[in-house]
């Protein structure tokens, strides 16, 4: 079960946070025009964490690739959700 860009964005609404109104499949999820702060963005990662447990995975969103500025898998929901989607393949 793949997710989209709709579902991280849904996870940040069902967090309950008011601000998370606003975010679009192209939001900035860091950085300057950021939809997120750095709570919000661990809040969403670990709720990724779960979701991944439970569809039998280990998503890891702390390794080199995910913390380097160049390729960051939190530039947008989508990018977050390619990645979460490319290691739901090779973890199966």
């Amino acid at each position: 079960m793949m997710i989209s860009p709709i579902d991280i964005i849904n996870i940040k609404k069902d967090q309950g946070n008011d601000d998370n109104n606003s975010i679009t499949d192209k939001s900035f999820l860091v950085g300057g025009h950021s939809s997120l702060d750095s709570m919000g963005l661990v809040e969403l990662c670990m709720e990724l964490e779960d979701k991944a447990s439970d569809l039998g995975f280990s998503f890891d969103w702390s390794s080199e690739k995910a913390m380097s500025s160049m390729n960051s898998i939190f530039k947008t929901p989508t990018s977050l959700a390619e990645e979460f989607n490319r290691q739901m393949a090779e973890g199966n």
